[in-house]
């Protein structure tokens, strides 16, 4: 009887949350938003490149994005491909666009070029790509409008390939026996049926479940159906809030099978320790918690066992379905071919075919509640440009802040600065961030050019701490817990790119380059470098990160990949090394804590709970948040997925604007 109460009550609450999106929506377009009070109109010829517009004198309004990140450069697309009476401009601070999705290449002298990931390496959900571009072409009426989203992508030079199997996943031991420590997982059935080299693979994979431990491969296909479950109704309802009732039946049977068996609500560990024997497992199972900023493990500590903090809850398990289900139409981990940076610079060259003005090297450094932002030329080579400070002022009747959430409300925005009445508008720009949001984890990043190729290495590698037993395996966790987590070393869990494997392009015959992200602390913020300039605040957090922790860091993950014969003496083949570590996310793009993964996704900053386009500020205000510290989450499909729903909210809000410029 309490279980079935339980199951009213929380479909109740699911069931309200997605009328409640749908609802907004309905009632927002019945009543039409109330439009700023502050509007620019303006009258002029339109540009070239707005041939689509017939009107040549008529009022037009001024859109300006701060931020050219892949949320960014997609607002800024579908903005302009269906408002012709707009004009759109990006301003990125970095000399390339893209923001924390991109590459960078290492050329050495008479090796060659390599490539590495900034951020972003594996691509997810590839139709919320794709429709970013069939969406605009098809607003815009361009030539190309009748062709599928993937053609489209392609011909802005967007190729996604599917990476089968998905992940390496390669185990600790406790034995020194390196016999049965590497697993592959993720496979798509219908490849399986087209090649039987991928078949066997599958097979060997699934005997290897079984061996560690009995019937492992029939629990994995359970874990699986389960999951699935989550995700068809999980990311139609909650994370692109639209209402897919027809998905609710399956969520609620795979919810109260076996007596609430996987029950999402409970701390992942729960559910898994329901399902598998095994520690590693459950690690298979859970080691995506780690992309939302969470950990699978309950915490006793917290309230709710962590779930409303820390700890994953076992609706999380749908990361897994998105990777690593057989046979589910979202399912599936890719590449982009060219690397990230092909992302963004095809959704640039997109951006710029519906009218969108792209303007790299200008940092934004101040925005006010009026909708005048403060941009600062950002160039470094002051022998050609005269000057680093040239301030200008562009007032605009709409803004959408692309930049980090925490760091834009706490250094950009005059209207949530709690010191806005004592600022200069014109002051240096800052660094500080709103520490009151828990935050991901921190992340060092090892950028190694190789100059032997590694055979043994997929495009994409775990290497998980599950040998030892629970204990083990709960510490490779707890650097997600803040300070409670300490500050050893090991054990950890990892993640290692080798992007060769899929796209030959992004290294040298004969060589390979790998990114190694190892989980860290974030950065600890100071309130007293808040008075500090930007600059000078950078090169204080950059000492929270000393030589000795990286060092230990780098010794660490160089001894576990030992566990693999052939890469024993990879040090010895490390020909350049580029190490990132918080600060210099920081410093690069401006994000709260210098986590790139951005804040967690606990209960308390999860759906509706998370902050919104309007978060903190006027709902007059003419400002609107987009990224991955908004709404609905961190991760490149969740982001673009976020533009959509916040450039419905510009359109609606530009819409009124035009009626009330017309009066």
């Amino acid at each position: 009887m309490v279980l079935r109460i339980y199951a009213y009550v929380y479909l109740f609450l699911w069931v309200n949350f997605a009328l409640g999106f749908s609802g907004s929506k309905l009632l927002l377009k019945q009543r039409g938003h109330n439009a700023p009070s502050r509007i620019k109109c303006r009258r002029f010829m339109a540009s070239d490149n707005m041939e689509r517009d017939d009107d040549q004198d008529q009022p037009r309004l001024r859109v300006v994005v701060v931020g050219g990140g892949v949320g960014g450069l997609a607002v800024a697309a579908r903005i302009a491909a269906t408002r012709p009476f707009c004009d759109v401009t990006i301003y990125e601070k970095n000399k390339e666009i893209g923001g924390r999705s991109g590459s960078f290449d290492v050329t050495i002298p008479n090796v060659g070029t390599f490539r590495h990931e900034r951020g972003p390496s594996l691509l997810l959900l590839p139709h919320v790509y794709q429709e970013v571009f069939q969406d605009c072409c098809a607003s815009a009426s361009t030539s190309s409008s009748s062709s599928s989203g993937e053609q489209l992508a392609q011909e802005f030079g967007l190729v996604m390939r599917q990476c089968t199997p998905a992940y390496q996943v390669v185990f600790d031991e406790d034995d020194n026996s390196s016999s049965n420590n590497r697993l592959d997982v993720g496979f798509s059935k219908q490849l399986c049926q087209k090649d039987e080299r991928i078949a066997k693979l599958y097979q060997e994979s699934r005997q290897k479940m079984d061996q560690l431990e009995p019937n492992g491969a029939e629990k994995w296909d359970e874990y699986m159906r389960a999951t699935a479950a989550f995700l068809d109704c999980g990311l139609p309802n909650f994370i692109e809030e639209r209402l897919d009732l027809g998905s609710f039946p399956a969520f609620i049977y795979e919810a109260l099978r076996d007596f609430g068996k996987a029950w999402p609500l409970k701390p992942h560990s729960d559910v898994l320790d329901a399902i598998f024997d095994s520690e590693k497992m459950r690690a298979l199972a859970s080691f995506q918690d780690l992309y939302v900023g969470l950990e699978p493990y309950r915490n006793n500590q917290q309230l709710g066992a962590g779930v409303l903090t820390t700890t994953a809850p076992a609706v999380f398990g749908l990361l897994a379905a998105i990777e690593l289900h057989p046979d589910n139409d979202k399912a599936g981990v890719f590449a982009p071919i060219g690397g990230f940076k092909s992302v963004s610079e095809s959704l640039a060259d997109l951006a710029r075919a519906v009218g969108v003005t792209i303007e790299t090297g200008r940092m934004v450094t101040r925005i006010d509640s009026s909708g005048v932002v403060h941009v600062r030329r950002n160039d470094t080579d002051t022998a050609t440009t005269g000057s680093t400070n040239t301030d200008s002022f562009v007032s605009a009747d709409l803004v959408i802040v692309n930049a980090d959430l925490p760091y834009a409300s706490k250094s950009l925005l005059l209207e949530q600065s709690a010191k806005k009445d004592e600022e200069d508008p014109s002051a240096e720009p800052r660094f500080d961030w709103d520490d009151s949001f828990l935050f991901s984890s921190g992340v060092v990043a090892f950028h190694w050019s190789i100059d032997k190729e590694l055979n043994d290495l997929n495009t994409h590698n775990v290497f998980l701490a599950a040998a030892n037993g629970r204990e083990r395996a709960e510490e490779s966790w707890r650097i997600l817990r803040g300070k409670e987590g300490g500050s050893k070393v090991e054990p950890f869990n990892f993640y290692v790119h080798c992007p060769t494997k899929i796209d030959p392009s992004a290294a040298p015959e004969g060589c390979d380059s790998i990114m190694v992200l190892v989980p860290c602390p974030t950065l600890e913020r100071k309130p007293e470098f808040a008075t500090l300039s930007r600059d000078e605040a950078i090169e204080e957090y950059k000492k929270q990160f000393d030589k000795d922790y990286i060092s230990a860091l780098r010794e660490a993950v160089l001894k576990r990949f030992a566990a693999i014969q052939s890469l024993a003496d990879l040090e010895d083949h490390i020909i350049h090394e580029v190490v990132d570590t918080p600060s210099t996310y920081a410093d690069q793009y401006h994000v709260g804590a210098g986590t790139p993964f951005a804040l967690s996704h606990g209960f308390g900053q999860l759906s509706l709970t998370r902050p919104g386009a309007k978060f903190g500020l006027k709902q007059d205000s003419n400002i609107l948040y987009c990224g991955a510290s908004s709404r609905p989450g961190n991760g490149v499909p969740l982001v673009l997925i976020g533009s959509k729903l916040v450039a419905d909210k510009a359109q609606s809000l530009l819409d009124d604007m035009l009626l009330v410029c017309q009066r």
